[in-house]
């Protein structure tokens, strides 16, 4: 048995400085946690650290998308000549999908114009794509931490009752 004790999760949590605090109400003729309920209580806390973690990166990759979605629309409709609120559709590019001002020009009223503004958002485009595939690397690596946490918990408990049930057998 182990007394009441904080438990420094540097090797299992994603954040070494992490750390949990693991309590017991205490058992019969002793008080503290047996090496089976910590190694799963940290393989838990673990696996909830890195769900919490791929439900922020899904989040942000969700609203990424949308934002590619509206940028591409915008640059459709230059290429196709159909931009009816281009000073509407520049200040969402510049406020919302983080284009530079001077990377946008004022109107889109001749070709030049029009395709200055297709390549700026063009490029921008493909940065945030990449972005975007960084993201999704990142979240697959959580997703995978996370199911090894949660394997690694579930083998636990399998042993623990596997050793009790031959314990057990031991017994009678």
């Amino acid at each position: 048995m182990l007394d009441p004790t904080t438990v420094a999760v540097n090797r299992y949590a994603p954040i070494g400085s992490e750390e949990i605090h693991l309590y017991s109400n205490g058992f019969e003729g002793g008080s503290g946690l047996t090496i089976g309920q910590l190694a799963i209580a940290v393989s838990m806390r673990s696996a909830a650290v890195y769900e919490a973690q791929s439900v922020l990166k899904m989040n942000k990759m969700s609203s990424g998308t949308l934002k590619l979605d509206k940028a591409s629309e915008y640059m459709k409709q230059l290429a196709n000549e159909e931009m009816s609120d281009w000073a509407a559709a520049r200040a969402y590019l510049i406020r919302e999908f983080g284009m530079g001002d001077e990377d946008l020009p004022e109107t889109v009223n001749t070709y030049t114009k029009r395709m200055e503004a297709i390549n700026s958002i063009k490029a921008k485009i493909d940065q945030l794509t990449q972005q975007q595939q960084t993201n999704m690397i990142d979240l697959q690596t959580l997703v995978n931490r996370r199911d090894v946490a949660y394997s690694t918990s579930s083998n636990i408990v399998r042993t623990l009752g596997t050793s009790m049930n031959r314990d057990v057998a031991n017994f009678a």
